[in-house]
């Protein structure tokens, strides 16, 4: 059975890697605190990289639901 991706109990978040050095590059660029690395069973997202606290992916700048777009129907 998969862990949780947010432990409360534990206060830590996961987040599915490539590899060590991708989950570095998380800690890096989102200023999260990178508690643990572990491997996983998957075939391409091989690590879960174990972050302190609640921590979540900012919104893209894509979504849709951000209300940042408006979609135009003119040619529907």
């Amino acid at each position: 059975m998969p862990k949780p991706r947010y432990d409360e109990e534990r206060d830590e978040t996961r987040h599915g890697a490539v590899d060590e050095e991708q989950c570095e590059e998380m800690e890096k660029k989102y200023n999260w605190d990178l508690k643990a690395v572990e491997q996983t069973e998957a075939e391409i997202l091989a690590v879960d990289c174990v972050f302190d606290g609640y921590q979540e992916f900012p919104p893209s700048g894509m979504d849709l639901r951000q209300g940042d777009l408006k979609e135009d129907n003119k040619d529907a």
